[in-house]
């Protein structure tokens, strides 16, 4: 289409004023053959479009598409369209695909970059059966008068996604007629839009009656209503009844409207309580929607903010929303309304006994998937009060399995999501909570409570992991897992590699949340602080030991996906401040940080959100502290021995053989930090009157409240003839209640009875604890060799305070 037609003229400015554009270009390295060498693909010539697309192509600084291409002394259109239904055009879209295509067969120093550009005016994803949404939608190329409306009703919501770029160049090697390219070309065009509309509006709405009435006819819920009336002794009406209210209990009500409300507000919102939201890898998603995956999001659970930050980031990424497994606890009203119409769907913290619900939901959710919805869903259950992750629920993860067995066509991808916050509404709560209180009921008092509270919460974090394709997975676990599919019978199978699959999914995924996690001032803050005694430093200390940390990451990065900010001191100084977790006391000798029992309990938190991290490096450093000369592999061979314990508890994602080569590398950074000093394989701690020293010591503390777990539930094995597992849980937990009281530990997960549970199983799982014929736990000198060194690493007055409690609970 021209630029210079008259309707583009006459557009151009008041289309500019009444429109708004978020434009989101792919990533890509590749490099044209000169900076102008680009075109555009897009669907049908129109001159609003093209008024958008201009703007957006400006945005992102990519050539003017109203500009022609000027290249080898001929100007060529720099949009090329897929399609001409109204004949605007002066030659066919075949035509200028060719001429681009015979340029490049000639001239084989030519490589211009095709940018297929796609603009969404909403993202109204259609009825099945319902067509007529044009005003608010690009359902189809509009004509005139529908643009008109589009303009009207949607100008101010448009999404332009300009995608990674083709290279002609290369189209051109490997093709040798530029007719059949450029039938090629168009084919794939058309193909990669489609799949992107998909990805961003999502598959057309199957209204929500017409999904329950649906369902109720599936031969599955039909059997499970059969044997709930022959069970309950109830008429099968009064069974569909019930089936009926479970599925309007459970289905979601998804409305485009709302979301493109919420987006709105949200979009306030967040600039109003957070400094910045850092969104990480999120071209991945962007990937793997527009390849036809089935997305199933399994993000790690801290507030409630989760549902609302996480569904925002995927709308801003131009994606559509997941729908969203929510407990029903929050299907209150107007709230469970709100959240219902945002793509909620609410399920029951429990379907035991039960077996018509159990149904229902797992055939809900097996719709979902075979119509293409994205899904999220949280495997930890609730949220963490600790700031650790939790051990993982795996109903909805094996009902993905079953769905995948069930025959679902679109590949099924997991995609761990790491949310993390300077600042979480609820922690007060949560403390109150470990301690016994009761949990407060969701309500709409609570959901206004929380609005008065709303004000600076930092930063807010999210990153996209490394996804797991389930076909692929199961290939590799489970090579005949084929075998299974049961295409469309009455109950999915259930066999018996299903369990084990489902527990080790649900590993790998909790280690690439862990994966994920991102270091900020408060997480650091309270790493350092809590490992401080009397939890106070100087204002220089603490700087120079987040520095520190950070240098650490970044040298010896826990993972790939890991995120270090770059911070100046003088930066990081202010923003702590600002968020006022810590009292600041100056004096003549210069400012002091410090925490009192509240603030300090609060921090335990955050720490805990990267306690994972830097586990390995403390418990390095609590061997150095021992004072005697030592080599990298003696710490490693030590860390091996605790490394099950600490990967079941932390979720740590290093395989134990990779364990060597991450203890050397940190060995070398310790070194480079002056923490240790190194002759031949010789490392050595350095000389306490050094601020290295204090820095290693601060490190080195971070690992004692693990390791006095550790040595409190070795000192009873040893101490006691036998002990049924729910004694040694009980006893470790009212021992470390009693240890965190005599020695001001006050973090709430160190007598947690579910962090000791982990730590026994993994145990038994270990050998470290034999099992006698009645069932009770013993130990053996293996046991005892453990718990010898482990003590070695702890002061002797701990050592004594473990001892004594143990003595005193067994002689009870």
């Amino acid at each position: 289409m021209r630029t210079t037609s008259l309707i583009y003229k006459l557009l151009r400015l008041p289309v500019t004023w009444m429109t708004k554009v978020k434009a989101i270009a792919d990533a890509h390295d590749a490099a044209p053959s000169a900076p102008d060498h680009v075109v555009y693909v897009m669907r049908g010539p129109s001159a609003t479009d093209l008024v958008v697309a201009r703007k957006s192509a400006l945005e992102l600084g990519l050539p003017d598409p109203t500009e022609p291409l000027y290249i080898n002394g001929k100007y060529y259109d720099r949009v090329l369209y897929l399609e001409d239904p109204k004949h605007r055009l002066e030659q066919t879209p075949q035509e200028a695909f060719v001429e681009l295509m015979q340029l490049h067969q000639v001239h084989k120093s030519y490589n211009v970059h095709m940018h297929p550009l796609a603009l969404f005016w909403g993202r109204e994803p259609g009825r099945e059966h319902n067509e007529g949404r044009a005003m608010t939608a690009d359902i189809e190329v509009p004509g005139k008068f529908k643009k008109f409306w589009l303009v009207l009703f949607s100008g101010r919501n448009i999404l332009a996604r300009v995608s990674r770029p083709v290279s002609l160049r290369t189209m051109a090697d490997s093709h040798s007629s530029e007719h059949e390219l450029a039938h090629k070309l168009t084919r794939v065009a058309r193909t990669h839009f489609a799949r992107l509309r998909y990805a961003v509006a999502g598959p057309k709405l199957l209204g929500r009656e017409a999904m329950i009435q649906d369902l109720l006819e599936t031969s599955a819920i039909r059997a499970a209503i059969t044997e709930e009336a022959r069970s309950r002794k109830i008429s099968e009406k009064e069974a569909v009844k019930r089936a009926r209210g479970y599925l309007h209990e459970i289905a979601a009500d998804y409305r485009e409207g709302l979301v493109r409300f919420a987006d709105h507000f949200f979009t306030w919102l967040w600039t109003k309580i957070y400094n910045g939201i850092t969104v990480k890898n999120g071209e991945t998603i962007r990937k793997l929607a527009q390849d036809g995956h089935e997305v199933v999001y399994v993000p790690c659970h801290r507030s409630h903010m989760d549902y609302l930050l996480l569904s925002f980031v995927i709308y801003k990424e131009g994606l559509v929303p997941p729908h969203i497994a929510a407990g029903v606890n929050l299907n209150f009203f107007p709230v469970g309304n709100i959240f219902r119409r945002g793509g909620a769907f609410f399920l029951r913290r429990s379907f035991r006994g039960n077996k018509l619900y159990s149904t229902v939901f797992r055939e809900y959710l097996t719709r979902l998937f075979q119509k293409g919805y994205a899904v999220e869903y949280f495997m930890e259950g609730g949220r963490s009060r600790t700031g650790r992750l939790l051990q993982p629920k795996t109903g909805m993860l094996a009902m993905t399995l079953q769905s995948q067995l069930r025959g679902v066509t679109r590949p099924i991808t997991f995609v761990p999501v790491y949310l993390g916050y300077e600042h979480v509404m609820e922690v007060s709560t949560y403390h109150g909570e470990l301690k016994g209180a009761n949990k407060e009921k969701e309500s709409v008092f609570q959901v206004f409570g929380i609005l008065r509270k709303l004000r600076n919460f930092g930063h807010g974090f999210v990153t996209f992991g490394e996804p797991l394709r389930l076909s692929e997975y199961l290939d590799n676990a489970q090579p005949n897992w084929r075998d299974s599919v049961t295409h469309g019978a009455e109950e999915p199978a259930k066999p018996r590699w299903l369990t084990p699959m489902v527990n080790d999914l649900a590993d790998i995924m909790m280690r690439r949340i862990n994966d994920g996690a991102a270091l900020n001032s408060i997480n650091l803050t309270g790493l350092v602080l809590l490992s401080a005694e009397r939890n106070t430093l100087t204002r220089e200390e603490l700087l120079n030991q987040i520095q520190c940390y950070l240098k650490l990451q970044r040298e010896v990065p826990f993972s790939k996906d890991i995120h270090v900010p770059e911070w100046s001191i003088d930066s990081i100084w202010e923003h702590l401040q600002k968020m006022n977790k810590f009292a600041v006391t100056d004096s003549a000798s210069g400012s002091v940080v410090s925490v009192d029992q509240t603030q300090a309990i609060t921090l335990t938190y955050y720490r805990n959100n990267i306690l994972h991290m830097f586990i390995v490096p403390a418990l390095l450093a609590r061997f150095a502290r021992k004072g005697k000369p030592f080599t990298a592999p003696e710490a490693a061979a030590f860390i091996h021995k605790v490394y099950p314990m600490l990967e079941a508890e932390l979720f740590l994602n290093r395989h134990s053989s990779c364990l060597d080569l991450w203890v050397a590398a940190l060995c070398e950074e310790f070194v480079t930090q002056n923490w240790l000093t190194q002759e031949g394989e010789l490392l050595t701690l350095a000389q306490r009157n050094k601020p290295e020293y204090v820095q290693l010591t601060l490190l080195a503390n971070a690992a004692e409240e693990t390791l006095v777990r550790y040595a409190i539930v070795l000192e009873l094995l040893q101490q006691s003839s036998a002990l049924s597992r729910s004694e040694l849980e009980q006893h470790s937990e009212s021992i470390g209640a009693r240890i965190g009281a005599r020695h001001g530990i006050d973090a709430p997960e160190f007598y947690d009875k579910r962090v000791f549970s982990t730590l026994v199983g993994t145990l038994k799982t270990e050998r470290y604890i034999d099992v006698t014929d009645t069932g009770d736990f013993t130990s053996d000198a293996r046991t005892a060799s453990l718990s010898d060194e482990i003590d070695a690493l702890l002061g002797s007055q701990i050592q004594q305070t473990i001892r004594d409690s143990v003595t005193r609970v067994l002689a009870k």
